[in-house]
C-alpha cells in the first residue's frame, strides 16, 4: 500500500506552478456533452476526478483523448444515457451530468453520486431546480431517472446557492427553449468559468445581478478550444502551507483575484503577500498571529475547501482561534487526526476552537477525504519527526502530485510503499 512520508520541521521556500482547476474542469467536461462535435480543453489537471469524468463521458459514447495537459472530447455521437454505477458512486460531481444529458438527450439515469464523506450533500435541490424546467423524475432506490420531452426556460429559484445545482441548471438551460433566470444561485469562479466556456461555444449566459444568472437557450453549440483556469484551492493550500510552516514561496499562475478572502486572512495572521506578474508571492518569517474568528461561506467568503488546511495554520498561530464551518456539516472530522499529532482542537458541532502555538509531532495518520488529506500533509510538514499518511487516493482526487509540488518548495516528503 502506498503512503506519503514526511520529515517535518523545515520551512517552505521556492517556486511551484499551480495546476488547472478541478472544480472548473469537471462541469466544463460535462458541458462538452452539449456540443455535437469536438472540444479541446487545455490546462486540464491530471487528477483522479478528471480521469473518472473521462471514463464517465466515454461510457456515454463520447471519445476522450489526453495529450499532455489537454483533453480532446468528441461528443458527436452518444450511445447511452446510463453512466455506470461504479463510476457515479466514486465522484460527487457526476451529478452535473443530469443537466447536460437532459439538455442533449432529454433523458438520464443516475445512481446517487459518491465522493468525499464530508457531511450531508443532498441532490434534492438539483431535482427541484430541474423540475422547474420541465424535467420529470422517478426514484427507484439509489437510481434516479430524469426525462424531459423539452426543457423550458423560466424562473428557477434555488433555496441555497449550491454550486452543483447552479451548474446543473446552467447546463440544462443552454439548449432549452426560451430564457432561464436562475435566482439565488452560486457565483463561484467555477460558475463563471462554466459560463465563459459555454459562451465561447455559442451559448448565451450573463450575470443579471447578485445571485442571478440569465441563460437564453440556443439551437446548438459549436466546437471550441478552452483553457481551464488555475486552481484557487490548490494555490490556497500551498499558501496556507507557507503560513503554517514559515518560509517564502512564489505560487506561479495563482488566480490572485479569486483568492481575496484567503489573502486577507493570511495578511491578518502576519504574512506578507504581493500579487506579481504571473502569480502570487507569500512570505512568513516571524510570528503567526491567531485571527480570532473565521467562518467559511459561499464565494466570496472563505472557501470551505480550505477549512481543513487552515486548521493546521490556526494550530500554529499564537492566541485563541474559533472556526465555524457553514457549508458542510462533517468537515471537521480531520480534527481527530490532527489532535493525535498534538493539536488541541475542540469541536462542537460545526464549530472548532483551539489554542495556538501547538507543537505537532509525527504520527501514522489516515486521510479519509480530499481536503482533510491535504491538511494532514501540511501538518506533517510542520511536525517534529516522521509523519506517514495513508489514504493517498483521496488526495489524488484534487492534487496532481502534492508530493512533487511540496518537494519543489523544499519539503522532505516522498512516496513510500508498505504499512
Amino acid at each position: 500500500m502506498k503512503y506519503i512520508q514526511i520529515k517535518g520541521g523545515a520551512p517552505l521556500c521556492g517556486e511551484v506552478a499551480v495546476q488547472g482547476s478541478k472544480n472548473a474542469a469537471l462541469p466544463v467536461m460535462a458541458a462538452c456533452l452539449l456540443v455535437r462535435g469536438v472540444t479541446v480543453l487545455q490546462n486540464c489537471p491530471d487528477i483522479s476526478d478528471v480521469c473518472c469524468m473521462c471514463r464517465l463521458l466515454q461510457s456515454l459514447g463520447a471519445k476522450v483523448e489526453r495529450c499532455q495537459d489537454a483533453l480532446r472530447i468528441d461528443a458527436s455521437h452518444l450511445s447511452s444515457c446510463h453512466p455506470p454505477q461504479e463510476l457515479v458512486m466514486r465522484m460527487r460531481s457526476s451529478v452535473i451530468l443530469a443537466g447536460a444529458m437532459l439538455g442533449r438527450c432529454g433523458e438520464v439515469h443516475l445512481h446517487t453520486p459518491g465522493g468525499c464523506v464530508i457531511g450531508d450533500r443532498p441532490i434534492d435541490w438539483h431535482i427541484r431546480a430541474l423540475g422547474q424546467m420541465g424535467a420529470e423524475f422517478e426514484e427507484d432506490g439509489c437510481l434516479v431517472t430524469a426525462r424531459a420531452r423539452r426543457l423550458r426556460g423560466g424562473r428557477v429559484v434555488l433555496p441555497f446557492p449550491s454550486v452543483g445545482a447552479t451548474e446543473n441548471v446552467i447546463l440544462a438551460a443552454a439548449l432549452a427553449e426560451g430564457q432561464t433566470d436562475i435566482c439565488g444561485c452560486a457565483m463561484e469562479p467555477e460558475i463563471m468559468a462554466l459560463c465563459a466556456f459555454l459562451n465561447g461555444a455559442g451559448a448565451r449566459t450573463a450575470v443579471a445581478g447578485r445571485g442571478h444568472i440569465r441563460v437564453t437557450g440556443v439551437g446548438a453549440l459549436r466546437e471550441s478550444v478552452y483553457r481551464v483556469e488555475a486552481d484557487r484551492i490548490v494555490a490556497g493550500t500551498y499558501l496556507i502551507g507557507v503560513l503554517a510552516a514559515g518560509g517564502s514561496a512564489f505560487l506561479k499562475n495563482a488566480p490572485v483575484r479569486q483568492m481575496a478572502s484567503v489573502t486577507a486572512l493570511a495578511g491578518r495572521m502576519g504574512a506578507k503577500l504581493s500579487a506579481e506578474t504571473g502569480g502570487l508571492y507569500v512570505e512568513r518569517r516571524g510570528r503567526l498571529c491567531a485571527p480570532g474568528y473565521v467562518e467559511t461561506g459561499v464565494y466570496p467568503g472563505f472557501p470551505t475547501d480550505l477549512q481543513s488546511p487552515l486548521l493546521v495554520a490556526l494550530c500554529q498561530a499564537e492566541g485563541e482561534s474559533r472556526l465555524a464551518e457553514r457549508i458542510f456539516n462533517g468537515r471537521l472530522a480531520v480534527a481527530e487526526e490532527l489532535n493525535r499529532m498534538g493539536a488541541s482542537i475542540r469541536v462542537d458541532g460545526c464549530c472548532a476552537g483551539m489554542t495556538g502555538g501547538s507543537r505537532l509531532y509525527g504520527q501514522d495518520v489516515t486521510a479519509r477525504e480530499l481536503r482533510g488529506g491535504a491538511a494532514l500533509v501540511l501538518a506533517g510538514i510542520c511536525a517534529e519527526g516522521i509523519t506517514r499518511i495513508r489514504g493517498r487516493q483521496f488526495i489524488d482526487r484534487g492534487y496532481e502530485d502534492i508530493v512533487r509540488d511540496l518537494r519543489r518548495l523544499g519539503a522532505d516528503i516522498g512516496d513510500k510503499t508498505g504499512l
